[in-house]
């Protein structure tokens, strides 16, 4: 049997430390997420795809065609035609993230209410349209206190993990 080292056993230690705050507030991995896409065709399809073992409370798209082919994916969710309406009607205790999938310009205005909410979003890219915009969103972000961005080619089992709770930035 190997000998445990001191340095070992610090290193160790002082992860369980900082890890604890992210596993006690972190929800039951059998409890799925609740979830809301604005956006639902092109990319989005993809996007709800991915996320499937997960429950979609809300579908928000201007193209009512998209907005009936994804009501087909999740049947119990409420649907909405404006992302304002959807975030005026919607209650912080009904969803947990975000996914924005509209066309680029709608990307911040569809983000930064959530945000506001301080909820979890996953957006496609480009994240904002001007340094505005960008601007907005970062502040928004910042009060929120917590973030995390980038691009990954396979972002949706790290965002999932971040919104549960469970990952954490070192």
């Amino acid at each position: 049997m190997p000998r445990l080292r001191r340095r070992t056993f610090l290193a160790a230690a002082a992860s369980t430390v900082f890890a604890a705050p992210a596993i006690l507030s972190a929800r039951s991995p059998s409890e799925k997420l609740r979830l809301v896409f604005i956006g639902s065709g092109g990319r989005a399809k993809r996007n709800m795809m991915e996320l499937k073992d997960e429950t979609v409370v809300a579908l928000c798209d201007v193209n009512e065609a998209n907005l009936n082919a994804a009501k087909q994916q999740a049947p119990g969710a409420k649907t909405f035609r404006d992302f304002r309406k959807l975030y005026d009607t919607l209650r912080d205790d009904e969803f947990d993230a975000v996914v924005v999938s509209t066309t680029e310009h709608t990307h911040a205005f569809a983000t930064l209410p959530a945000l506001q909410r301080k909820k979890h979003v996953y957006c496609e890219k480009p994240l904002t349209h001007n340094i505005r915009e960008a601007r907005l969103i970062t502040e928004a972000a910042l009060l929120r206190k917590e973030s995390r961005g980038g691009h990954y080619r396979s972002d949706f089992p790290r965002a999932k993990s971040v919104w549960r709770g469970k990952h954490i930035e070192m």
